[in-house]
């Protein structure tokens, strides 16, 4: 069982909205093309990749202070400390059914998306699947099979996946390309709420400003009206370490891509805190099915040794207001982050950990949940960084934090999904990577209840071996992981992460159910009731007893 090293929670709000230091800019783009995505006539390719980018590039910002830290991983842990595994304070995760799921891509980069009539969609970073919740397999289909429906013939990756419980649509972004002259955003609606029927299918240029940078890492996210996408823009033939320019913002006008209509959308780039551009952005999905209009996004100093500063932006109205502006601010963390070592496997290779950046967040009834990867000082090893704020709209958001890992297990990559059912309920499942110590990659949950108080860490499926497919010593461990409520079902919710199958990579599936405490109490002896008030009872009465269990 795995426990919170750090938990804090502080009630700090150090500036109040920005002027506008950002630019804003309105675009069209043109139905490429109406497809079946699953058409057996749509040329097919290869359906594994592995990343250009494999490993990290030394540098001053990056690479040497990645050497440090991991110099001061690998000296604590031979240190052989040992961690106080005592049980979380909340209600432990129901795993009910999983599968083994997509195969190929490198990092596999996992999402999810399932709608309300039972519909699953699976993507890792080379294909796509869909399941019904028999777990049947409707359908398999390559990403690189995109090159024959939109024309573009270079690298398709980064699948991110959304379903919209309001419209009962899909909504699929990747990109292609890895230079400015070859990038390309691809963004997929359903027609229908059939993932095998039609597809609206557009492009949008990855480099908008005609310069010598492209897209990078999307991260989407939807609101009443519209769709939101992040990239960042990274130089022509640099790694993203080093080759990192700004991070833009998309406001779409989702009713475009369902209805196949020319796509209206603002780009929102040039965004700044003082004078220094955010570091990846990452947008916090509405997961409740009455959705708002506006859209908050977080980022941090991703790649600081230490930092307590979450940077939170706000766009506050739809694309078709004519009228929606982005603001920011800062608020100060309990706990701080910091740019998290690499673990280590079994067979003495490491899983790359890349920055400490935000991964996801989700939006839900003035609360934020957030996620990221961060070093925990305590072992000098690698975790996850969770955290909410609390009434983040308001002049005194209220922030909590905590870091996940002890000195025999890493974790990396989270993702959350809402599990709530009215204003007040703030229950979270979370998912994300593990690494045993000397063993091998795998995935698992932890769900947070309503007061913010932690499960027990536990491993939905433990791998069988490790990576062992990249030329050095730094394996792929994923970039991002997937997990999703059923809207129509707001007790159970499907993740999506990678483990290791023997020395390959692949994907699984898992359906959870949220966890709550008996409704009944067997008898109580009355010897044991100390007191009842008030005497005589009226419309509502207390009383005290001791019980021997929870």
């Amino acid at each position: 069982m795995k426990r919170i090293i750090f938990f804090g929670l502080s009630l700090f709000f150090i500036q109040s909205a920005f002027a506008q230091n950002f630019r804003k800019t309105n675009f069209t783009a043109p139905l490429k093309k109406q497809m079946l995505l699953f058409d057996a006539n749509v040329v097919d390719y290869s359906p594994s990749i592995i990343h250009l980018d494999q490993h990290p590039i030394p540098n001053a910002e990056y690479g040497d202070k990645k050497n440090i830290v991991q110099q001061r991983r690998n000296e604590t842990l031979t240190q052989n400390n040992t961690a106080n595994k005592t049980r979380g304070n909340g209600l432990n995760p129901i795993v009910d059914t999983g599968w083994m799921a997509n195969t190929g891509g490198i990092p596999m980069d996992n999402d999810i998306a399932v709608s309300n009539n039972g519909i699953i969609i699976s993507a890792v970073n080379s294909n796509i699947r869909v399941y019904d919740t028999n777990v049947t397999l409707l359908g398999i289909r390559s990403i690189s099979a995109l090159d024959s429906v939109v024309g573009i013939f270079t690298r398709i990756s980064d699948p991110r996946l959304l379903y919209d419980p309001k419209s009962d649509r899909f909504i699929l972004v990747c990109f292609s390309g890895s230079v400015s002259y070859e990038s390309n955003i691809i963004i997929g609606f359903t027609a229908t709420n059939d993932p095998l029927g039609n597809w609206n299918f557009y492009t949008v240029s990855g480099n908008p400003f005609n310069d010598s940078t492209w897209s990078d890492y999307p991260i989407i996210s939807i609101s009443d009206k519209d769709l939101f996408m992040t990239f960042n823009q990274i130089q022509d033939n640099v790694g993203w370490q080093t080759g990192f320019r700004q991070s833009v913002i998309y406001q779409i006008k989702k009713s475009d891509g369902y209805q196949g209509t020319p796509l209206q959308y603002t780009l929102y780039d040039s965004i700044k805190f003082g004078n220094t551009l955010y570091r990846n952005i990452c947008p916090a999905k509405q997961q409740v099915t009455d959705m708002s209009d506006d859209m908050y996004f977080l980022s941090v100093r991703n790649v600081d040794f230490s930092n307590d500063s979450v940077f939170v932006m706000h766009i506050d109205n739809s694309y078709q207001s004519g009228i929606a502006t982005l603001t920011q601010r800062v608020i100060q963390t309990p706990v701080p982050y910091g740019l998290p070592p690499n673990p280590r496997m079994k067979n003495g290779e490491y899983l790359m950990t890349n920055d400490g950046r935000v991964l996801a967040a989700i939006y839900e009834n003035d609360y934020i949940h957030f996620g990221a990867n961060s070093v925990n000082p305590a072992h000098n090893n690698a975790g996850v960084y969770l955290g909410r704020i609390e009434n983040v709209s308001s002049t005194t958001p209220l922030v909590k934090a905590s870091i996940f890992s002890d000195a025999d297990a890493e974790y990396g990559y989270p993702s959350m999904a809402y599990m709530g059912q009215i204003g007040w309920d703030h229950a979270v499942y979370w998912n994300f990577s593990h690494c045993y110590r000397d063993s091998f990659p795998g995935v698992s949950t932890v769900y947070s209840d309503n007061g913010g108080n932690f499960s027990d860490i536990i491993a939905v499926q433990n791998g069988t071996g490790s990576f062992n497919v990249l030329v050095d010593s730094n394996e792929r461990w994923g970039d991002y992981s997937g997990i999703q409520q059923a809207y129509n079902n707001p007790n159970a919710a499907y993740l999506a992460g990678t483990y290791a199958l023997g020395s390959s990579y692949r994907a699984y599936i898992a359906k959870l159910h949220r966890p709550s405490w008996p409704v009944g109490v067997s008898s109580v002896p009355t010897d044991d009731i100390t007191s009842i008030y008030p005497n005589p009872v009226q419309s509502r009465f207390t009383a005290t007893f001791s019980l021997d269990k929870k």
